[in-house]
């Protein structure tokens, strides 16, 4: 399972996050930093801090960013669909769609594939059932 670390900008300072932790997939992570977020913005605003400006990033093990989860967004969801995408999400999206389109013409590509060996079978057993007939003559 990969292994996601959520890096914390809050006030002006950077907590990194050292260990990590597993989830099955970037959303199964993204879902758990919402609940992190609405957990900690409780307490901050308990302690009278102000959490709109505090933001997790969402890493890989290797230290890419994958995505950026501001407390905003999470806090007030009509503001956040206003947000215009950061750089690196544009590039996700964009690589998605690649991956996505290259994916759609290595399926066609592979049923071809299959209907030709199938083709090629079908042949194949067509030309055993005549030996077999021939021989028993």
């Amino acid at each position: 399972m990969p292994r996601f670390f959520f890096n914390l900008h809050s006030h002006g300072g950077f907590s990194a996050d050292e260990t990590g932790t597993e989830f099955s997939s970037l959303d199964a992570a993204y879902l758990d930093t919402c609940d992190a977020i609405l957990d900690m913005a409780i307490e901050k605003l308990r302690a009278h801090r102000n959490p709109a400006n505090d933001m997790f990033e969402i890493a890989d093990e290797r230290g890419n960013v994958l995505m950026e989860v501001t407390f905003s967004e999470i806090l007030s969801p009509a503001a956040a669909t206003k947000r215009p995408m950061n750089l690196e999400t544009v590039r996700i999206f964009d690589s998605c769609r690649r991956h996505a389109a290259r994916s759609l013409g290595l399926t066609a590509e592979i049923r071809a594939e299959f209907e030709q060996v199938r083709n090629t079978f079908c042949d194949i057993r067509a030309n055993l059932a005549r030996i077999t007939a021939r021989s028993s003559w």
